[in-house]
């Protein structure tokens, strides 16, 4: 009884790996292909972002501080080739954001504006998230304010996000706007927002000062006016 026990034992097992066992292999086969591929996929991405980061390095290195006098044409070279390197070869990467952050601003420096804005666009329509995104948005906003396209200018801060720490240059953004755009109302209430986003380790007395002299305008000139023009009217008069 025990050995025919045991014979259907053994039997039973090789009926069901008959059955299993190519199913059975395959999965292990996959397993095991998905931890070396996976594996193959990590060291993969190490490499590409020590490259990137090499690459980046050295374009810090070459351009990372601008001498008073503004950068050579050397140097504008060797960083515009370095990041344009970045945008091709790790166009999915930190460092492709962080070069096209770098053309806008050598773009600005040009005068360039055109080509600011495509580089803005570039880091907002390849990834660009977080502080990154912010801080593109508001490059950006600045950009077509310069240009004189407001409403596009507005638009582009017209989203929601978590601004954190970002809301006071956020807010400060959008009053230069209204102000340029000679809405003095929606300005002032912009940089007060913006003042009351202000981090108390980082003082923006320049900002302040936007918002008193638009504070001065509505508050005191409106009232002073009138008798000035009263008083000079009676001295002429007088005269």
């Amino acid at each position: 009884m025990a050995d025919r026990t045991e014979e259907e034992q053994v039997e039973a097992l090789k009926t069901w790996f008959e059955e299993n066992g190519i199913s059975l292999i395959v999965s292990i086969v996959l397993a095991l292909g998905g931890v070396f591929g996976y594996r193959a996929w990590e060291d993969s991405t190490r490499e590409t972002g020590e490259a990137a980061s090499a690459i980046y390095e050295d374009m810090v290195a070459a351009v990372g501080t601008i001498p008073a006098g503004g950068l050579s044409e050397e140097m504008s070279a060797t960083g515009t080739t370095l990041a344009e390197r970045l945008k091709t070869e790790y166009g999915d990467s930190s460092y492709a954001i962080f070069a096209s952050l770098y053309l806008a601003k050598l773009a600005v420096l040009a005068g360039n504006l055109d080509q600011a804005a495509v580089e803005l666009n570039w880091a907002l329509a390849n990834g660009a998230e977080g502080s990154f995104e912010i801080l593109a948005r508001i490059r950006l906003s600045r950009v077509l304010s310069a240009q004189e396209k407001y409403e596009e200018a507005l638009a582009v801060l017209d989203v929601k996000l978590d601004l954190a720490a970002h809301k006071s240059s956020w807010d400060e953004a959008r009053g230069d706007i209204y102000f340029v755009m000679e809405r003095p109302d929606d300005a002032r209430e912009a940089y007060q927002l913006a003042v009351q986003s202000v981090s108390p380790d980082r003082a923006k007395p320049y900002l302040e000062m936007k918002l008193e002299d638009l504070t001065y305008a509505k508050v005191v000139v409106p009232d002073e006016a009138p008798e000035e023009a009263e008083t000079t009217s009676s001295a002429d008069g007088e005269q």
